[in-house]
């Protein structure tokens, strides 16, 4: 049966959207750069550091670079907005449609337990794995993060199907492993197979469970 794993934030849910107003109020004009120094800095991690000292970081960083003082409670925040990102309505609908139709259903996320904790809640149901860098220790986009998370669930490669709206993050180094991939096009992005909403991934491409 294929198990059908998905990024989390960005993909399921709108942490875009939810993180931008807090970043434009404490400092306007800046959402842009947080995201691209967020990028920065998980790629060039090399050891585990929590999702919510990571969104601190880069906050600060960005905040540097604009001359603005860094708050504690700015961080805060942000770490708050992030884990109450809400569900991208076709992507909850989604999920309910293959739920109902048997599939195995995994997340794959750039986060913490904590944070993960808040975003899911009321939906734990829909999910047979939940996997985050914090279980880990790696995150995407390095392989180990999904060779790891995959040895966990206890699944093949061959019969995973990836979805993530983000190629830099997930469908590259997943493809690079022989997995399957889907992008879900939330940003624009071009990759091989791209669906415009998760409700109808079953309907446009012919995934044997």
């Amino acid at each position: 049966m294929k198990v059908l794993t998905f990024d989390l934030y960005g993909t399921l849910v709108d942490w875009k959207n939810s993180i931008t107003g807090s970043i434009e109020l404490i400092c306007p004009n800046s959402s842009e750069r947080f995201f691209e120094n967020e990028f920065t800095i998980v790629r060039g991690l090399k050891s585990y550091m929590p999702y919510s000292k990571i969104l601190m970081e880069v906050l600060k960083k960005t905040l540097a670079e604009k001359n603005v003082n860094y708050l504690e409670e700015y961080g805060r925040l942000i770490v708050i907005a992030f884990s109450k990102s809400p569900f991208f309505p076709d992507a909850l609908l989604g999920l309910m449609l293959l739920k109902k139709k048997g599939y195995s259903i995994g997340i794959i996320s750039n986060t913490e337990k904590r944070l993960i904790k808040i975003t899911l809640a009321g939906v734990e149901d829909l999910f047979d794995y939940i996997v985050t860098a914090e279980d880990t220790g790696y995150y995407k986009p390095n392989k180990n993060a999904f060779t790891r998370a995959y040895e966990k669930m206890g699944v093949d490669l061959e019969n995973v199907v990836h979805i993530s709206a983000y190629p830099q993050y997930d469908l590259g180094p997943a493809s690079e492993l022989g997995v399957e991939t889907v992008c879900l096009n939330r940003y624009g992005y071009e990759w091989k197979r791209c669906i415009q909403r998760l409700d109808l991934l079953e309907q446009q491409f012919k995934i044997q469970k």
